[in-house]
C-alpha cells in the first residue's frame, strides 16, 4: 500500500500537483542565477546563450517596420511609458524588432526575466502525503479574515470537515485552489525562446517540462565550472553537488544545479525525500521515514561563493551534510533495489 504525495509552497499557494517526480521540478524553482553579467539574453537551437546584435531577433520578421518606426519617433521617456505596460512575453518580443530597441530594452527584459527564477527560495516546503493531518513543526494555519473557500475545490478534494483553524496549512491551502507551476510553466517562463522546440512526441508530463530544463543551459545564468550548493536556510546545512553525485561521496561528481548521480538521484531527490509529511506510514519504499526531517524548511540553490560570502558575514554556523545526504541517498537507493540492472553492471 502507499500513498499520493504533493510538492507544496503552501505559503505561495502552489504546487507541482501529483506528478510522481517532484524532484525533478524542485531545482528549476530554488536554483539562484549567479550575478548578472550584463550580456543580452538570446537563447539559439543549441540551448546556449549569444549575443548576435547583427541578427534580426526571432520575431523580428512579424513586426511591421512601420509601427516600430513611429514608436522610435516618440521621446525615450514616453517610449519607457509604454513599455512598462507589457508584460514580459511582449516586452521581449518588442526588443527583438530592431537594434535600438534591443539596445534600450534589453536591461528591462534581464532585471524582469531574473525575478521569474528561483520563485521558490526561501519559501517552506513539504511533500505532504495523501493522509496528512497534521503540520510540520514550524507551520502553523493561517486562516485569512475574508477567507471564502473555493466551491470547486471542496467537491474535488478529500478535505477534512473541520473549523478553517484546525486544519493543516496543505489543506488550507487546497480550498484557495492552489496553481499548478508545471502546468503554467509555458506561460511563466519568458521570454519566448525558452519555449519548448516542437518535438514529434512531447516530452512528459506536458508540454510545460521542457523550459524547466532549459532554463538550466543557460550559460549566462548558471555557467559551467562553478561548485554549486544546496543549502536548507532554515537549519543551516549545504549539500555540495559534487559530492552528492559522486561515486563514492567524496567529490569529483557531475557539477551543476541539476547535476543526478549515477543512479539518478539529485538535489530535487533529496529534497522530496526529506520533506515528506504525512500522518499513515503507508509507503511503496522500505528504510524511509513519512516525516521528514525538512519538513516545512526553506532552500536555495547558490554556487559556492554565495555561499562563502555568506558565511563569512557570520549570522550563523553552516555544516556540510554532503557526505551525510549522499549516504542516506545511496543506502535508500540499495535497500529498494530501484534498478537493480545497473546495479549489477557496476559489479
Amino acid at each position: 500500500m502507499g500513498q499520493y504525495w504533493e510538492m507544496v509552497a503552501h505559503e505561495r499557494c502552489e504546487t507541482l500537483g501529483n506528478w510522481g517526480k517532484a524532484g525533478e521540478f524542485i531545482i528549476h524553482l530554488l536554483a539562484v542565477p549567479v550575478e548578472d553579467t550584463g550580456a543580452p539574453l538570446c537563447l539559439s537551437s543549441s540551448n546556449e546563450s549569444h549575443c548576435g546584435d547583427d541578427e534580426p531577433g526571432p520575431a523580428a520578421s512579424h513586426q511591421s517596420p512601420t509601427l516600430t518606426a513611429r514608436l522610435l519617433q516618440l521621446p525615450i521617456e514616453v517610449v519607457f511609458l509604454i513599455t512598462a505596460q507589457l508584460d514580459l512575453n511582449s516586452l521581449y518580443t518588442l526588443s527583438c524588432c530592431c537594434r535600438i530597441l534591443r539596445s534600450l530594452l534589453h536591461a528591462e527584459v534581464h532585471a524582469r526575466f531574473r525575478r521569474t527564477l528561483a520563485p521558490w527560495v526561501n519559501t517552506p516546503l513539504m511533500c505532504a502525503g495523501e493522509y496528512i493531518r497534521s503540520n510540520p513543526p514550524g507551520i502553523t494555519t493561517q486562516v485569512p479574515k475574508d477567507f471564502i473557500p473555493d466551491p470547486e475545490a471542496l467537491e474535488d478534494r478529500d478535505i477534512p470537515p473541520e473549523p478553517y483553524n484546525q486544519m493543516t496549512a496543505y489543506h488550507l491551502m487546497l480550498l484557495k485552489r492552489p496553481t499548478n507551476v508545471v502546468a503554467s510553466s509555458t506561460t511563466c517562463l519568458s521570454p519566448p525562446t525558452l519555449n519548448p522546440t516542437p518535438v514529434e512526441e512531447p516530452r512528459w508530463p506536458s508540454p510545460g517540462y521542457e523550459p524547466w530544463r532549459r532554463i538550466l543551459k543557460i550559460k549566462k545564468y548558471f555557467p559551467p565550472r562553478r561548485l554549486w550548493v544546496l543549502r536548507n536556510l532554515t537549519t543551516m546545512e549545504y549539500v555540495y553537488a559534487d559530492v552528492l553525485t559522486s561515486k563514492h561521496g567524496y567529490g569529483g561528481g557531475p557539477d551543476c544545479p541539476d547535476a543526478e548521480h549515477r543512479w539518478g538521484f539529485t538535489f530535487g531527490t533529496l529534497i522530496a525525500v526529506n520533506t515528506c509529511w504525512s500522518d499513515d506510514s503507508s509507503a511503496s519504499m522500505s528504510g524511509w521515514c513519512p516525516r521528514g526531517r525538512w519538513a516545512g524548511d526553506c532552500f536555495d540553490i547558490v554556487e559556492q561563493k554565495r555561499l562563502l560570502q555568506d558565511m563569512k558575514a557570520g549570522g550563523g554556523e553552516w555544516v556540510d551534510v554532503s557526505y551525510r545526504m549522499w549516504w542516506e541517498m545511496v543506502s535508500l537507493f540499495e535497500e529498494n533495489r530501484w534498478d537493480s540492472d545497473e546495479d549489477s553492471d557496476e559489479e
